[in-house]
C-alpha cells in the first residue's frame, strides 16, 4: 500500500498568521484537541471536511528568498478570477498572470510570506463534468404472498444495488483508499463475493470455495480480499460478485428455508438465517460503497 501525504509543511517566520491565511483560503481549521494561539512555536491546521492532508506550520529564522521547488495548485469552488480577489483581500498577492484570452490559464499568487501556489480555473470553468446522479432504483413489491418471496426479492434488490453503484466507476477512484485503512469499493465488492460464497456454498451446501480464493493464505493476511484488489480490474470483481450471487440463488433454490446447513462449523443456521445475514452485510456494505462514491466522483444516487 503507498504512502499517504499526511501533512503539508509550509516554513516560515510566525506560523499563527500564515495558519490564519491559509486556513481562510482552504477551509482549513485548528485541531479541535490542540487549537493554535500567537506565539506558538507551530501551527497545524486540518480540513474542516476531513478530507485531505493537514497543513504544518514550522519557523524557521530566515525570510524566504528563491522560488519554491514545491506549491500548490488550487481550484478554487467558485470562479477562478473571484479566487484571486479573495486572496488579495486576505493579505496575499499577484506574483504572475498567465490567464489567457480564450478563459484558460492560471494566476501564480503568493501568501503573505511569500510561498507561491497556482489558482487555477473551477470545475465548472474548465467544463469538467457535473457529479452524476443515479436516481432512484425501482423497489421490490412490498406486498409478496410469503416470507421467502420478501426475503429473497429484497436481497436481490441490494445486491443489484452493489453492481448499480460502481457503472462508470473510473479504475482509479476504484481501488482508491480514501479512509484509514485498506478499504476500497473493488475491495468491497471483492469481500461481498467472498462473503456469499462463504455463507452459501462452504457452509451452507459444504461445497468447496470458488477457484480464485481456495488457496487464500487467511492466517497470513485477513483482509486479502482489500490488498489483492488493488491490482485487479473492477470488471473482475463484478464479474465474481455477479457469479456468486448466481450461485447463492441455486443454491437457496435447491433448499427450505428451516433446511440447516451442511457445514455450519460448530454453528448451526438455517437458509432463513443466511438470507437474513446477507441482507444486512449487503446492506450494510451497499452503504459503504455509496460514501466511497460520492467521495470519490461525488456520484450520489441508488
Amino acid at each position: 500500500m503507498a504512502s499517504r501525504i499526511r501533512s503539508i509543511t509550509i516554513d516560515c517566520r510566525d506560523p499563527f498568521a500564515l495558519a490564519r491565511f491559509w486556513g481562510a483560503l482552504l477551509g482549513y481549521v485548528d485541531d479541535p484537541e490542540n487549537p493554535n494561539a500567537p506565539g506558538d512555536p507551530e501551527a497545524y491546521l486540518v480540513p474542516a471536511s476531513g478530507i485531505g492532508p493537514a497543513l504544518l506550520f514550522l519557523p524557521v529564522p530566515e525570510p524566504k528568498e528563491a522560488k519554491n521547488r514545491v506549491h500548490l495548485d488550487l481550484q478554487p469552488a467558485q470562479g477562478r478570477d473571484l479566487e484571486v480577489q479573495r486572496v488579495v483581500r486576505l493579505g496575499g498577492s499577484v506574483v504572475a498572470d498567465h490567464r489567457r484570452d480564450d478563459g484558460s490559464g492560471w494566476v501564480v499568487i503568493a501568501d503573505p510570506e511569500g510561498n507561491e501556489a497556482c489558482i487555477e480555473r473551477s470545475a465548472a470553468e474548465r467544463g469538467d463534468p457535473s457529479p452524476g446522479d443515479h436516481g432512484p432504483r425501482p423497489f421490490p413489491s412490498t406486498r409478496t404472498e410469503g416470507e421467502r418471496e420478501q426475503l429473497e426479492s429484497l436481497l436481490d434488490w441490494y445486491r443489484a444495488g452493489i453492481v448499480a453503484k460502481v457503472d462508470g466507476l473510473a479504475s482509479r477512484h476504484a481501488t482508491a483508499t480514501p479512509l484509514r485503512s485498506s478499504t476500497s469499493i473493488a475491495g468491497l465488492i471483492k469481500h461481498l463475493a467472498l462473503v456469499e460464497d462463504a455463507w452459501f456454498s462452504l457452509r451452507f451446501a459444504d461445497a468447496g470455495a470458488a477457484p480464485w480464493c481456495a488457496d487464500v493464505d487467511w492466517d497470513a493476511d485477513p483482509d486479502w480480499e482489500f490488498h489483492s484488489a488493488i491490482d485487479e480490474p473492477l470488471a473482475l470483481q463484478v464479474q465474481r460478485y455477479v457469479e456468486a450471487c448466481d450461485r447463492s440463488r441455486a443454491i437457496a433454490a435447491g433448499a427450505a428455508l428451516d433446511d440447516l446447513a451442511a457445514n455450519d462449523e460448530g454453528r448451526p443456521f438455517t437458509l432463513r438465517f443466511a438470507l437474513i445475514h446477507l441482507l444486512e452485510e449487503t446492506a450494510r456494505h451497499l452503504g459503504h460503497l455509496d460514501v466511497l462514491r460520492e467521495l470519490l466522483d461525488g456520484t450520489t444516487g441508488e
